[in-house]
């Protein structure tokens, strides 16, 4: 578990480019705390682009909002369709970027089967099982499965020791990299998967 001196706020985001979900809670002397959640949803008839930028943006927002000091977020896994693979891909690479872009916050990414796992006690679990233990962990009914995914990725994540990289690493190289920001996220992205 992580040891921290002070209230943590941590956020988990389930990212996808039709919906990202993203849940944030505050840990204090050991008790979970909801903050908020949601599920950023993007039209579905609009461009890939225009929907990742919508991603990125809410994000954005969202950070400012809560100023997380741990961000966590789901490992890439290996999709039947290629396409779906990529698309994911794109939408991991934003939420990245938009994580990486803030000073001072551990970014964690976590397998799927480990975040289920550390909810349910089995890497199997479903979206029903992972929605029911979050209520009762939080005390707050989560309509969304995408927004209780998140929910699900922040407390693993917070509960995981440090093997995470600090963005404020990545930080001091942000002059070598700094017109290509979104394309070496996705690069990391896609190299980790």
């Amino acid at each position: 578990m992580n040891k921290l001196n002070k209230d943590c706020v941590v956020i988990g985001i389930d990212p996808g480019i039709r919906n990202t979900g993203w849940g944030v809670i505050r840990v204090k002397e050991n008790n979970i705390l909801h903050l908020c959640h949601g599920v950023i949803n993007t039209e579905h008839n609009g461009s890939d682009a225009l929907r990742l930028n919508y991603i990125a943006n809410s994000l954005d927002e969202i950070i400012k909002n809560y100023k997380p000091d741990i961000a966590v977020i789901e490992k890439i896994f290996v999709s039947n369709s290629g396409e779906s693979a990529l698309k994911l891909g794109m939408a991991r690479g934003v939420a990245l970027n938009s994580l990486v872009s803030q000073k001072k916050i551990i970014i964690k990414e976590l397998a799927a089967r480990y975040i289920k796992k550390a909810i349910t006690g089995t890497g199997a679990a479903d979206k029903d099982q992972i929605k029911y233990m979050i209520e009762k962990l939080l005390g707050k009914i989560v309509v969304q499965s995408d927004a209780a995914d998140a929910l699900a990725i922040a407390i693993a994540g917070y509960n995981t020791p440090n093997e995470s990289f600090n963005s404020l690493k990545l930080n001091n190289d942000k002059k070598k990299y700094s017109n290509h920001k979104l394309n070496n996220a996705i690069r990391k992205a896609l190299d980790k998967g």
